[in-house]
This record gives C-alpha cells, sequence and structure tokens, in this order.
C-alpha cells in the first residue's frame, strides 16, 4: 500500500496519543490537557490530497483505479461529468455540489480516509477553471499528478496548466506517462527524454516521469492471473515507491508528525512529573508510617524492659511471703492440733492465732501479695502510661499532615489513657488472684492433717490396753513385768505420737516445696499478663497505622503502575522520535 511506513508510524504515534489521553484522564487531567490530545489525534487524520489533472482521455479515471485498487471513478458510480470532482471518505455515496463546477463526492472506500483525490475533467475543457484548481487545490496538495497519454504526451492544454502552476508548489508535481504499452520501449525513452529537455527548457527543472499501462496494473489488482508479471509490465511499482517516498518524507507531514510528537511528550513529561511527584509523597508516607511502625513496637518493647524489674521484685516479696505463710501454716500443722478435737479452736490463743486454719493460708498469700505488690504495681502503671502518651504524641505530631491526625488526643483517647493504670492494676491483681486460687494450699494441705488426725486419734485407743497389759502384769508376775508393760505401751504410744509428727512434718515440707516451685509459675503468669497488657496498649495504634499503611500501598502500587505505563509510553514515544528526526532531516 502507498505510504505503508508513514502510515504506520502516523498509526503507532495515534495509538500512543490515544494511550496518553487515556491515562491523563485515569491521573485527572484538565479539560485543557485533553482538548490539547485531542485536536493532535484529530491533525494526524488530515488525509493526503492528490491532485490528478490532464487532458481528456489520457485515462486519468483507470489510472486512478489502478493505484488504489478501487474502482471508485468507475462510469455509474460517479456521473461524468464537465465537473472538478473532490474524492473524499463518507459512510453511504452520495454527491454534493459545492460550486458549479466543484462537486464532492462521499464514498465508503477505506484508502480515502487517508487520501483526498482531486480529479479534474480534462485541462482541455476546463480553461476557466484552472484559476479554480490552481488556487484552489494545488497549493494544499501532497502531490499533483500529471497524467499524459502516451499516445500524444505534447498537448498543448496540459503544459499550459503547468505553466500557471506556481514555482514554489512544482516540487509536489510528478508526470505519469499513461498507456505506455502502446509504445515500444524505445518510443518510450525517446518521449520520456524529451519531456524531461522540455521541462528543463520551460521551467528549469526535472520532474520525475513515469511511463505505466493502467489498465494492466488494474488487472494485476483486480484478476488472479500472471498478478506479479503483470504488475511488473505495468510500471506502476517504480511509480508507487515514488508516491510512497513522496509520502513518507513529506517534509510538511513529518514537521506536523514531529510536532504532534513534542506536545506529546511535553504533556507527557508534565504529567509524568506529576506522578512521580505523588508516588515520591506517598512512598515517603510509607516510610513515615514505617518508622512509625517500628517506633511503636520499639517503644513496646522499652516499656516491658521498664517493667521487668517489677517482676523481679515481685517474685523476691513472693518467697518471702511464702516463709511467712509456711510459718502460718505450722500453726494449722501443729501437733496439738492433730490431738485435738476436729474443729477445735483454742480459747487461750489470741484472736488472729485462733482464726488461723487450715482454711485460711490462701486467703493469706492473697493478702500478703496485696499488701507489698499494689503499691509497685500501681506505679508500673504509671509507667506505661506515660510511654503510651509518649508515643500518642510522637505519632500526632509526626503523623499530623500526612495521617491527618489532629494534634490534641479527642476525648475518648484521653479518657483511655488516664483510666490506663487503673484497668491495668487490677488485671495485675486478677492475675495474682488467680494464681492463689490455682495454688490450692488449704486443700494441698487438708490430705496430710487428716492422715496425721487418725493417726493420733488411735493414741488414747492405746492407753487403756497399755494400762491393763500393766496391771496384769503386776498382779500375776509382779513389778517387773509390769514395768515391761508399762515400757511396751510407752513405746507404742511413742511411736504413733512420732507417726503423727513425721506426717505433719512432710505435710510442712510439701507446702513449702510446693510454694517454692510456683514462684516461677507467677512470674510466668504476671509476664504474661504484662506483655498482653503492655501489647493491647500499644496496638490500639495500629488502628490508625494499618488502614494507613493499606491505603499507601495501594496508592503506591497504582501509581507505580501509571508510571510503568508513562515509562513504556515515553519509550514508545521517543523511538518515533528517532525515526522522524532523521526523515526531517533528510526531507
Amino acid at each position: 500500500m502507498i505510504g505503508d511506513d508513514y502510515f504506520q508510524l502516523r498509526t503507532s504515534l495515534s495509538n500512543d496519543l490515544i494511550a496518553l489521553r487515556a491515562l491523563v484522564h485515569e491521573l485527572g487531567a484538565e479539560k485543557e490537557s485533553i482538548i490539547i490530545l485531542d485536536n493532535l489525534l484529530a491533525s494526524l487524520k488530515e488525509p493526503f490530497v492528490f491532485v490528478v489533472v490532464g487532458e481528456v482521455n489520457v485515462g486519468k479515471s483507470t489510472f486512478l483505479n489502478a493505484l488504489f485498487g478501487q474502482d471508485f471513478s468507475r462510469t455509474g458510480v460517479i456521473p461524468t461529468t464537465d465537473k472538478i470532482l473532490f474524492f473524499k471518505h463518507g459512510d453511504t455515496l452520495h454527491t454534493t455540489a459545492i460550486t458549479p463546477t466543484l462537486d464532492e463526492v462521499s464514498i465508503p472506500i477505506d484508502f480515502l480516509k487517508d487520501f483526498h483525490i482531486v480529479d479534474t475533467p480534462g485541462t482541455n475543457s476546463i480553461e476557466n477553471e484552472h484559476q479554480q484548481i490552481t488556487e484552489r487545490f494545488v497549493p494544499i496538495a501532497d502531490l499533483v499528478i500529471f497524467v499524459f497519454s502516451a499516445m500524444n504526451p505534447w498537448g498543448a492544454s496540459a503544459w499550459q496548466f503547468l505553466e500557471k502552476v506556481h514555482r514554489q508548489w512544482m516540487r509536489n508535481v510528478i508526470f505519469v506517462l499513461q498507456q505506455s504499452d502502446v509504445r515500444s520501449p524505445e518510443e518510450l525513452l525517446v518521449i520520456t527524454d524529451y519531456m524531461a529537455q522540455l521541462t528543463r527548457q520551460r521551467f528549469g527543472r526535472d520532474f520525475p516521469i513515469f511511463p505505466v499501462s493502467a489498465k494492466k496494473a488494474y488487472m494485476a489488482r483486480s484478476s488472479g492471473i500472471d498478478r506479479d508479471k503483470l504488475m511488473l509490465d505495468s510500471g506502476f511499482p517504480p511509480l508507487e515507491k515514488h508516491i510512497s517516498s513522496s509520502v513518507t518524507q513529506n517534509a510538511t507531514r513529518q514537521t506536523k508528525l514531529l510536532n504532534t510528537l513534542r506536545m506529546a511528550l511535553q504533556t507527557h513529561a508534565q504529567y509524568r512529573e506529576r506522578v512521580q511527584a505523588a508516588l515520591d509523597a506517598a512512598k515517603g508516607k510509607s516510610a513515615m508510617l514505617q518508622e512509625l511502625a517500628t517506633e511503636r513496637q520499639l517503644q513496646a518493647g522499652r516499656t516491658l524492659k521498664k517493667i521487668s524489674p517489677a517482676l523481679d521484685a515481685t517474685e523476691r516479696e513472693y518467697h518471702e511471703s511464702a516463709v511467712r505463710v509456711a510459718g502460718m501454716a505450722d500453726q494449722a500443722l501443729s501437733t496439738r492440733r492433730a490431738f485435738g478435737k476436729s474443729g477445735e479452736e483454742d480459747e487461750d490463743q489470741p484472736n488472729d492465732a485462733a482464726t488461723i486454719g487450715p482454711k485460711s493460708l490462701d486467703h493469706r498469700l492473697f493478702q500478703e501479695l496485696q499488701q507489698f505488690n499494689t503499691p509497685r504495681w500501681n506505679q508500673v502503671g504509671v509507667i506505661l502510661e506515660e510511654d503510651y502518651t509518649q508515643y500518642s504524641r510522637f505519632l500526632r505530631s509526626l503523623g499530623k499532615d500526612t495521617l491527618f491526625l489532629a494534634s490534641d488526643t479527642s476525648a475518648a483517647e484521653a479518657e483511655y489513657e488516664q483510666d490506663l493504670p487503673r484497668r491495668f492494676t487490677s488485671r495485675i491483681d486478677s492475675t495474682i488472684r488467680r494464681f492463689v486460687i490455682g495454688l490450692k494450699l488449704d486443700e494441698s494441705i487438708e490430705p496430710g492433717l487428716k492422715r496425721a488426725q487418725g493417726r493420733a486419734r488411735l493414741v488414747p485407743w492405746l492407753i487403756a490396753p497399755t494400762l491393763a497389759a500393766i496391771g496384769a502384769g503386776y498382779f500375776f508376775e509382779g513389778p517387773l513385768t509390769a514395768s515391761l508393760a508399762l515400757i511396751a505401751g510407752l513405746l507404742i504410744i511413742g511411736f504413733f505420737f512420732m507417726l503423727t509428727k513425721a506426717t505433719l512434718s512432710a505435710t510442712r515440707h510439701q507446702l513449702i516445696d510446693k510454694l517454692d516451685e510456683s514462684a516461677g509459675t507467677l512470674r510466668t503468669m504476671l509476664g504474661e499478663q504484662i506483655t498482653d497488657d503492655v501489647e493491647a496498649a500499644f496496638n490500639r495504634f495500629l488502628n490508625i497505622l494499618n488502614p494507613a499503611q493499606e491505603e499507601v500501598e495501594q496508592r503506591i502500587k497504582l501509581l507505580s503502575g501509571q508510571m510503568k505505563k508513562l515509562t513504556d509510553l515515553e519509550a514508545s514515544l521517543r523511538g518515533l522520535e528517532q525515526h522522524l528526526k532523521p526523515a526531517q532531516h533528510s526531507s
């Protein structure tokens, strides 16, 4: 097809402009930018204008049909008149009279989207219209094709018409020697040489001359027999190559393409700069959010580190409290209680001592831990509140413009900060309570105490048999036997007494061991509770940071995609620029 290189270049540029328009529209472009791009696109669609002149019956219509492979000027489609016919593309076939001597003909043929054809009747029949043709169409023509008949290329009217063409327009003129198949190659050579000599004499320049047989060319395009040979014999390939070169290297068109390209690059650079700035801002916000998230994690770690000495102190206090509770257990596990009546209390004990029993150890341990640790954990709660408030201020200060946070905390946030120490110490107190309840100290000594009491109850039952044995021995055997019976009875009673004490002692040791071993459990429970509370407090900031991070990541993804499109589009436009610059210099 004629001008394929140019049209491919123009199509590529049009596609890039369409892509750029869609992209800047996506970026929220101003209306002015959209209008500019629309106008650039419209300017690219401006068709080439070919003016075909020549005398009557030189075969202009056949030539045009062969050149474009379309029988668009056949008899019956376009009426044969003495008017100038301006062919252009249209959705339907219709003719519009522009002037008494000019008709505009619209035809639904695709090549007319890119080429407008001005077909004159005959230079020997439109003498009065020479002025209109030269003034209206020749100046805007990309190519003026003078068609001569090989039978008689010396028709005066055609040469006279050429005389009227302004000298500066002659650079777009070519000669076509039609019906060359009726002449021999030698004759054609003589004719073309003479025409060249004549143009140099009259116009001081040479015009490209192409002997052609439009009939053979049209047959080559429309039939399926010997197409290549017919086309070669027609002489059309050199003509088409020249026309294609004229289209591709047309200085005006090349300049228009290059100017359009440069305006597209300017618009591209403008929006690339915007996208880059937005992308840099989004990445800056992402970095700031990451800094805030890292600082949140570090602050939580620092707070836990500040609190860790309180765990050490609580563990030490627990050991001391365990010793005191073990001392209280000595009263509950005393020999006197083992040999006393079940549930009996000593009336001569002070009130506090009298209330110490097997059901009081859990309560006493909890009281001990509360008494010594509540002030400490209250202070820890204050530390947590201070660290939380400090990070909250840091977050609002650093993210004031980026996260659109108010510098002053809300009423709900202020209430949360003020209530933080109380809720923290309340959960610590609850953890200690759960720990003590889980120890079940009162229940743990019950089995040992009951076993000791059971053995102690046997002692009174041993006294009567012992006395009976002593009396019988004394009565039957004398004092010696009675003494032996006494010693044996005392040994048996002593054995059960010692067994009772051993059971009480073992129970006491088991209690002490349990208290010692549970120190680690208390530290673990408190450590987990502290970690949960600190993380829960600082995790509240994730309600701000996480949505903001997700939003900025989505924006970065969107902007990165747009930047990639812009980068790819720029590469395409720069590639077109490299094609257009050499073409412009050569033209």
